[in-house]
């Protein structure tokens, strides 16, 4: 996607940037894209978001952030020239009052970084300071204003470059079958690798097989009783991982979890059975959840709904709750498990579970609709990408581009020392 990064930098970005070379003042202008001026420090700056962006694996690379900067500025002579930033009164107001919140909130940012008493003429004196100092870096209200506007132009623009271009159910379902199997390659009987793929990424388009939904109702219990059973487990995790295992210790100590366990129970049993009794009677597991339930998860709509996927190899999950969600009466859709107590090493997020057997997760290949979108938004981005490349090229040769490469290999030079200089001195 072409997106312009906003040219108002936070204080903070800006103050690790600073490698500037010692000999070349910040002023001096070493690059001119029609009428536009970029001097050290813009290059130094665009240099320096690369960077904190992921976008160049090396900070300073001045010659990505000539070629960044060169880019902004014959799309923004290409927008103007064409129209594209031609608004309304109403447009250009909303974009006035964006700015103004922007610009407000870079200023408190500052305040309350740099805060030591907290005074209003403290507050009053920081912010002239914050503006001064961003104004000093060439951050204007105005520049916020004009990002805006270049970002609205910009959307216009995508829109007559892919010329209504909607990717077709051929090409995404092409897309998928090119994909699925690398995806099945991985995961078909990796549980753990594809719980961490979707804990980071999201969804998968191959779903192992053995996952099912459940529900749970979380019953919370005394602190004191939950933290003699977690210290209970972890002694006999102790024993039973030493070299030379004690067997009478670790039965010992294995009746020590279980008489822990019991006791946890029993501190809820009254709750427990209402819970049992009134789900006989025919009340909805998911009331229950509301009346009963102390996870946070079970709260929020897409969960309540769904459930959590869990399957006999998960990693999530407590290996007790895995245990619970597969035990044996729990065969079928509708089934409810005995309670379960699960630990951490925060007692806080310990209790007792009553699992609710919702229903099966389908394994395989799977085309969902948000992977159905995501991939129809891939599509629709390679087709702007590539009409913008295409016309990027014809856009340049309309200007004049000039640039100082004895000042650009100058600068480099300096920084790059100066970055060594500072490596060798921590």
């Amino acid at each position: 996607m072409i997106k312009r990064i906003l040219a108002v930098c936070l204080a903070l970005l800006l103050l690790c940037g600073a490698a500037l070379a010692e000999t070349i003042a910040a002023d001096t202008v070493l690059l001119t894209v029609g009428d536009r001026e970029f001097n050290a420090r813009d290059i130094d700056t665009r240099a320096y978001l690369l960077y904190s962006e992921g976008r160049v694996e090396e900070y300073p690379d001045y010659d990505t952030a000539v070629d960044s900067l060169i880019q902004d500025a014959v799309l923004e002579d290409y927008l103007k020239n064409n129209g594209y930033t031609d608004f309304d009164e109403e447009e250009e107001a909303s974009f006035r009052n964006e700015a103004q919140a922007t610009w407000d909130g870079y200023l408190d940012n500052y305040v309350k970084y740099y805060l030591t008493e907290d005074t209003e003429e403290a507050k009053a004196e920081l912010r002239v300071q914050a503006e001064q100092f961003f104004i000093s870096q060439g951050a204007t209200l105005d520049g916020v204003i004009e990002d805006l506007r270049i970002q609205a132009a910009l959307e216009k623009l995508e829109v007559d470059l892919v010329d209504g271009y909607v990717p077709s159910e051929e090409e995404i379902t092409a897309i998928f079958d090119q994909l699925a199997p690398l995806y099945q390659e991985e995961f078909e009987n990796n549980v753990q690798g594809y719980e961490f793929y979707t804990m980071q990424y999201g969804e998968s388009l191959y779903v192992p097989e053995g996952y099912r939904s459940v529900l749970h109702i979380l019953l919370d219990a005394e602190k004191d009783l939950l933290q003699a059973y977690i210290d209970a487990r972890m002694e006999l995790e102790e024993l039973e991982s030493d070299e030379t295992v004690d067997e009478a210790a670790v039965a010992s100590t294995r009746d020590k979890v279980e008489t822990a366990r019991t006791a946890i129970i029993a501190s809820r049993q009254e709750d427990i059975d209402n819970i049992y009794s009134r789900l006989d009677a025919g009340e909805s597991f998911q009331d229950l959840i509301a009346e009963y339930g102390k996870d946070p998860g079970m709260q929020k709509e897409e969960y309540l709904k769904e459930g959590y996927k869990v399957h006999q190899d998960s990693i999530m999950y407590d290996p007790a709750f895995v245990a619970g969600a597969f035990e044996d009466g729990m065969q079928k859709p509708g089934d409810v498990s005995r309670p379960v107590v699960s630990t951490s090493n925060d007692v806080n997020r310990s209790g007792i579970h009553i699992i609710y057997y919702l229903a099966d997760v389908p394994g395989g290949l799977i085309m969902t609709d948000s992977i159905h979108d995501e991939i129809a938004q891939v599509l629709a981005n390679e087709q702007l990408n590539k009409a913008y490349n295409e016309t990027l090229t014809t856009w340049k040769d309309t200007m004049e581009i000039s640039l100082d490469e004895d000042l650009l290999a100058e600068l480099k030079a300096e920084a790059e020392e100066q970055m060594a200089e500072a490596e060798q001195a921590q």
